[in-house]
């Protein structure tokens, strides 16, 4: 019995679905064609408003993770275990690190505070001694250079400043008003070390790379530092470590803190603080446009429907008078709401792959840390159809409901 039950059940449900996509059919390929285009056209840049605006906040959020590894922290930064000394026997530490599997470059790097002066011109800045060579290896800082040239080895009396130490003349910059004003290539500029000694320096280059903590640093060769720091020798002050591509950065951080027991790692996220709370206001503005735009479908499908059930209301009477369930025609408004916002997803997808992207690409956004590109993946283009047909599922099952549960006798006089 029951499964006579179960079998008449399911061909019933069989039935109601078959009826419910065929007046789904009929209502879309013999209803006004104006109308459903015009619809369609409206899922089209409602998915295209759920794709674009997340995208580029998510591209802002990546150029600005991006800028911080490739410029100012690497991908794990060794430090001392004893805040405000320094890593000795650093020498021997990069060689073990550098022979970690998975770790593509390492560079160590001193520094001390200073005093800058160009002319009645004065600025604090971190002066950092380097290894020219593991330094471009790790970072791309000397990719930024809009004056003169990076430090190569062996450079004496020569120092690369960043754009907001130097000014350079940009009275744009964040913080031109705390820089030397106009500090450009040639340029002697006399610096008074922490320590007590002062040197004059040739200024060799200027570099910016839009990313303003890393456009604050002040660099000179290691060699030059042991010349003002001659105690620094085989001492590191941070060691900074970049991973190669698709490999595991705990399994790496963990093999680098058993290495000795007077260091400290960080990674990336963990420097990442003052980058956070920018990247977590602007993941709220992206879940407050992304509900904007479901809102904006979820009103498009209800009113569509809405007016419609209105004008129909003599013909939705008939249907229920000869047969046809209430929730058979409320599933058929809802196949339709389907099927236009399917149609307007797929049609808004190949619109943004093809079109959008490449021509975004083609002429980026410029915000203050550079070009930014759109982040995109199949799995989030996925992830917000799917959302957009629910929502639309939803807004044509309310004005549905309401219109087919009422008398059959006021539904046929229009009532």
């Amino acid at each position: 019995m029951m499964d006579d039950y179960l079998r008449a059940v399911a061909r019933s449900t069989v039935r109601s679905i078959q009826v419910a996509l065929f007046l789904a059919s009929r209502s879309i390929f013999r209803g006004n064609f104006w109308i459903g285009a015009m619809t369609i056209l409206m899922m089209i840049l409602v998915y295209l408003n759920l794709l674009f605006a997340p995208s580029l906040l998510q591209g802002v959020i990546s150029q600005m993770n991006s800028k911080l590894r490739d410029t100012l922290v690497g991908n794990i930064t060794v430090e001392s275990s004893t805040p405000g000394s320094q890593i000795t026997n650093s020498t021997k530490l990069v060689e073990q690190i550098a022979a970690i599997e998975g770790v593509e470059a390492v560079t160590p790097a001193r520094t001390i505070s200073g005093q800058l002066q160009l002319g009645s011109e004065r600025g604090t800045a971190e002066v950092s001694g380097i290894d020219t060579q593991s330094f471009k290896d790790v970072f791309t800082v000397p990719q930024y250079m809009i004056e003169g040239s990076f430090l190569s080895p062996g450079d004496t009396d020569k120092i690369v400043l960043g754009a907001q130490i130097a000014g350079a003349g940009k009275a744009k910059l964040e913080l031109y008003s705390d820089s030397l004003k106009n500090a450009h290539t040639g340029d002697k500029v006399k610096v008074s070390f922490a320590n007590g000694i002062v040197k004059e320096y040739t200024v060799k280059g200027i570099f910016q790379s839009e990313f303003v903590q890393a456009d604050l640093k002040t660099l000179i060769t290691a060699d030059e530092f042991s010349q003002v720091v001659p105690n620094s020798i085989n001492s590191a002050s941070a060691i900074n470590v970049k991973l190669k591509s698709d490999t595991n950065q705990g399994n790496i951080n963990d093999q680098i803190s058993a290495l000795r027991y007077d260091i400290k790692t960080r990674t990336w996220q963990e420097r990442a603080g003052f980058v956070k709370s920018y990247t977590e206001s602007i993941e709220v503005i992206n879940k407050i446009l992304r509900a904007v735009a479901l809102f904006v479908g979820f009103l498009t499908i209800f009113i569509i429907t809405y007016v419609d059930v209105v004008n129909k209301k003599r013909q939705i009477g008939i249907e229920r008078a000869i047969g046809i369930s209430p929730p058979t025609i409320i599933l058929s408004y809802e196949f339709r709401a389907l099927f236009y916002t399917l149609i307007g997803a797929i049609l808004g997808a190949i619109g943004f792959i093809l079109v959008v992207v490449p021509l975004e690409a083609r002429y980026p956004f410029h915000f203050p840390l550079g070009n930014v590109y759109l982040d995109v993946n199949s799995n989030f283009m996925i992830r917000n159809a799917i959302i957009l047909l629910l929502v639309s599922f939803a807004s044509a099952t309310l004005p549905a409901w309401r219109a087919v549960y009422g008398k059959i006798v006021d539904a046929i006089w229009g009532n």
